[in-house]
């Protein structure tokens, strides 16, 4: 783990692919965050229809864990992760999603709502966090 700070941050994270390999790219985006998280718990991997412009169903899963990282590098980091694993812009306009990482929660604060709300977060989420919550 990059330690960038003393303090540990509680990090939500929600994974998605619809490629052919899409259970496989969640596996490993899974065990590459692990690198930057201490403690790192993972949902089930499943599978969601698509929602808005994506094509076709996603296998999704959400991980919680504790990070020294800020969130401005994590962010930055997991957008470096997706090119590496082949998302840019002709994927985009193909509707294809080899690997999509999002923040959805820092510090117990929602960072995007839209993607709270839905199913691919919540099936993920609720899993880990039961009735804590």
């Amino acid at each position: 783990m990059n330690d960038r700070s003393d303090k540990y941050s509680e990090v939500v994270v929600s994974f998605g692919s619809n490629t052919a390999d899409k259970k496989a790219n969640i596996v490993a985006a899974i065990d590459w965050f692990a690198s930057l998280t201490a403690d790192l718990k993972s949902s089930d991997i499943y599978e969601t229809t698509a929602v808005g412009n994506g094509v076709g169903s996603y296998m999704n899963a959400v991980a919680i864990g504790l990070t020294s990282c800020d969130l401005a590098y994590l962010r930055a980091e997991t957008k470096r992760y997706e090119e590496r694993c082949g998302r840019d812009i002709e994927c985009r306009i193909r509707g294809e999603v080899p690997i999509d990482i999002d923040i959805v929660m820092w510090e117990r604060g929602i960072e995007r709502p839209a993607d709270y709300s839905h199913d691919f977060f919540q099936i993920g989420y609720s899993e880990l966090v039961g009735s804590e919550r």
